[in-house]
């Protein structure tokens, strides 16, 4: 199996080479071109329950699809719905990664996939939900971002911040506390950042260049409002 990442940027996609008989696991709807060979399947990755679990606690799709070669060499590429970039990312024994909600876009190999509880105070206020997306196992994961995707490497015992709004993925085994955005309060919520997450290393931290909070606030000011005018503040 080999992977290659095309037109990387705001219109990344992975276009994946599978042998006979190999197999990966894309989110729901991900498929964007096939050859003949390659079949569709819809699973529960890592079973119902885990499936379940994800959909209710994590925010991801119920069913993945299983895009598999039958009797030969096939092709097949995916991409997430929103326009952003893809890193795909290695896995092995004793490693792992947890990643925010609808920022996972498929597993390679013997990738497993479940969901993990967060503290309340990160799940309200670190931007990833309280039900993250933890993966481990051997094999790679795709994860995709909105706009750029940054890794970022964290050195032993020094901290890095990241905005709630931006966190798409860390490795296992870092740690990180909810911080608020400003020096005193009233900066923060002046400033518009609330809350960031400060993260110890060693480890790396995935980040994406554009908010989709913000974004979304931003598309709002246009909708039209009451007497068919529009806003723009």
């Amino acid at each position: 199996m080999q992977y290659e990442i095309l037109h990387p940027g705001l219109n990344a996609l992975v276009c994946v080479q599978l042998d006979a008989y190999e197999h990966i696991q894309a989110e729901s709807g991900a498929m964007v071109s096939r050859t003949k060979r390659v079949q569709v399947e819809t699973v529960f990755a890592g079973g119902i329950w885990q499936s379940l679990k994800r959909w209710v606690l994590g925010g991801e799709s119920f069913f993945f699809q299983k895009l598999h070669a039958e009797g030969g060499n096939g092709e097949v590429m995916i991409a997430p719905a929103v326009p952003g970039d893809i890193k795909v990312l290695p896995l092995t024994e004793g490693q792992d990664y947890y990643i925010k909600r609808g920022s996972l876009l498929a597993s390679f190999e013997d990738v497993t996939l479940d969901t993990r509880m967060q503290k309340i105070s990160r799940g309200l206020f670190s931007g990833a939900g309280l039900f993250v997306i933890h993966a481990h196992g051997q094999g790679h994961i795709a994860i995709s971002a909105f706009g750029g995707l940054l890794e970022i490497h964290v050195p032993a015992n020094e901290h890095y911040v990241v905005d709630n709004g931006h966190l798409v993925a860390w490795l296992g085994d870092m740690d990180y506390r909810i911080i608020k955005g400003g020096k005193t309060w009233v900066s923060t919520f002046t400033s518009g950042e609330v809350f960031s997450c400060e993260f110890t290393g060693p480890g790396k931290v995935w980040l994406q260049t554009r908010n989709p909070q913000a974004f979304g606030q931003w598309v709002r000011s246009f909708v039209p409002v009451r007497g068919g005018g529009f806003s723009i503040f």
